[in-house]
């Protein structure tokens, strides 16, 4: 799994296009696919949690387990930095996403930070 990361319109999407270019590949925006073997990037995550009526430790599960045994990209829009939400429910995500973010990160084989269109890569395969 390689975890692409980014503030909002930083480029990630494009980064990942440029990545994959020769394979053919399916986008789930706000939506988790079905387990498969097919290459897909999984975009909108923070979406999708925050519709999500899954607890937080089966949400992981369920995205852990989309992802395995196939190529997987993950575009994650970092939420964490700013002002902290006054609304409890989108503080809640906050956090919710932090931890997932975390997870993801230690499973991940590849991490790449996107900053305004420069990738800067935080995590390679045996690190």
């Amino acid at each position: 799994m390689h975890v692409i990361i980014g503030g909002a319109h930083n480029g990630k999407r494009e980064f990942v296009r440029k990545l994959l270019t020769e394979e053919d590949i399916t986008w789930h925006v706000g939506e988790i696919p079905e387990p498969g073997n097919d290459t897909v990037v999984i975009a909108g995550l923070e979406n999708w949690l925050a519709q999500c009526e899954l607890s937080e430790e089966n949400a992981t599960d369920f995205i852990l387990k989309a992802v395995e045994n196939r190529r997987a990209i993950i575009i994650l829009t970092d939420i964490s930095r700013g002002i902290v939400p006054m609304d409890a429910n989108l503080r809640k995500l906050r956090d919710t996403c932090g931890r997932l973010y975390q997870r993801l990160f230690a499973e991940a084989s590849e991490v790449t930070k996107v900053w305004y269109g420069i990738p800067q890569h935080i995590k390679k395969r045996g690190d």
